[in-house]
């Protein structure tokens, strides 16, 4: 069978339906799936696009024809289904999502037994195995096998890990407002967050892939509109923007204002580290002065990561690290936290119990806990450019800072003498583009750098 070698990516598979990834694909993808892990046992899910149900089908086909036992958790959060494989200890799952992608697209997360994302290396082998499979998707096949599923919930057992995090008496009086964005995460939320004597507010709940109010992808400013005006109106403590499959969550203070994930993630690595003495912390590196001094300064250890939060959990597993955290809102918890076994999988509704719980507990704002972060480290922000010489910028820039640390974690960072200044640039993983990221403790040299490297890009 022909299968459009674009629609895998870094860590998982993803396309346009039909063009890219329809039903005789999707059925090869099954197939090749249980042959490749080898399961017995696999539990699927789905995000709620039309298109991830005309995929969700024949994958499901596939496994049932390759001996496979399919549990179904239905429609459901991508947290929720790695969550499921480690508690119930499948052999493999697969999550059917095109995460924060525009509407009409598709595709899959597969994980092993351990929660494992595939990588490169192993979905090229997919690809490979799909490539040789030569029958195609059966509707009336499907309905004769319906009956072999088992559809299945692990709403209380996730309820129950969330809220063992913080006590959760403590959170009255609190206001939040909580955008699902109208995503397949909005019933597990639910679950957790109005079971809180906290007031919650509850937008785009709605389970839809039309996005009626705005797009699955958080991060954009137009995306963001609805969830401050709302903080404003109801005066609220804080808000949360979950993606299009509730695997990032992205955070507003009270006053409706935008927060950089790296100030989260900072104030994050303290929290955990209070409970959890000088445990080992995996940061992405495309920001590493002010969450690297957070860390050390709490007793922690810091162990710097290409960015991605597939490939930051398969070395949190490999590293047995108990905890990760990425600059895209993503936030990786292994069940070690609670001594329940080296198990990781990303995760967007803890973090926002660990910030409510702390907020609470010190009786302040969001934004006043996170003001020493922001005050001390300034950042520019991810700058993209559209080019193509990322080599010759960075032998440039080798030239330029020549003497200074410097390594290719991802891409190339620096570091200023005396910790005063970080950069990192680097290509994208998803995009032709390449992405800078400046932090400095001062605003004047953080100025200097982004005129300086800017220009050096610019020449390209």
């Amino acid at each position: 069978m022909k299968i459009n070698k674009n629609i895998f990516k870094e860590y998982d598979i993803r396309g346009k339906y039909p063009e890219e990834l329809d039903e005789n694909t999707a059925y090869a993808l099954g197939l090749s799936f249980a042959k490749l892990i080898k399961a017995k046992k696999v539990i699927i899910g789905r995000d709620a696009r039309r298109e991830s149900e005309k995929v969700f089908w024949p994958l499901v086909l596939g496994l049932l024809d390759s001996g496979v036992k399919v549990d179904d958790l239905g429609v459901c959060a991508t947290p929720e289904l790695f969550f499921a494989v480690g508690v119930k200890n499948y052999d493999a799952g697969c999550m059917v999502t095109a995460s924060h992608s525009p509407a009409g697209q598709t595709g899959y997360k597969f994980c092993d037994g351990r929660g494992r994302p595939l990588l490169t290396v192993s979905l090229n082998k997919l690809q490979s195995i799909a490539g040789q499979v030569k029958q195609k998707f059966d509707v009336a096949e499907l309905k004769k096998q319906t009956k072999a599923i088992d559809f299945v919930s692990v709403v209380a057992e996730y309820k129950k890990f969330a809220l063992s995090f913080i006590k959760p008496e403590i959170l009255k009086n609190l206001k939040i407002v909580l955008d699902a964005s109208s995503g397949s995460g909005s019933r597990l939320a639910e679950d957790v967050f109005c079971a809180l004597p906290a007031t919650a507010i509850l937008m785009n709940f709605c389970t839809t892939d039309q996005y009626p109010d705005h797009g699955p992808n958080p991060l954009l400013p137009e995306n963001q509109q609805s969830i401050i005006k709302k903080i404003k109106s109801e005066q609220a403590d804080l808000g949360v923007l979950f993606d299009g499959d509730a695997d990032r969550a992205i955070f507003f203070d009270e006053t409706g204002t935008f927060v950089e994930p790296y100030y989260i993630n900072c104030l994050l690595s303290e929290l955990i580290l209070k409970n959890n003495k000088k445990i080992k912390l995996m940061v992405d590196a495309r920001l590493s002065l002010g969450i690297s001094e957070t860390i050390k300064r709490a007793g922690g250890k810091v162990v710097r990561h290409r960015s991605g939060f597939s490939n930051i959990i398969n070395s949190m597993v490999a590293k047995n690290i108990l905890f990760g955290c990425e600059n895209s809102g993503h936030f990786m918890f292994n069940f070690g936290l609670k001594k329940k076994g080296n198990f990781v999988y990303g995760e967007a509704i803890i973090p926002v119990l660990l910030v409510l719980n702390y907020l609470q507990q010190k009786k302040i704002k969001l934004a006043q806990a996170l003001k020493p972060f922001k005050d001390q480290y300034l950042i520019s922000g991810e700058l993209n450019f559209k080019t193509a010489k990322f080599a010759a910028i960075c032998k440039v820039l080798q030239k330029k800072f020549v003497g200074l640390k410097s390594d290719e974690i991802d891409g190339l960072s620096f570091f200023g003498p005396k910790g005063e200044w970080f950069f990192n640039l680097r290509t994208s993983h998803t995009e032709p583009v390449i992405r800078l990221n400046i932090e400095a403790k001062n605003r004047e040299k953080l100025n200097q750098l982004r005129t300086e490297i800017v220009a050096i890009i610019n020449k390209f």
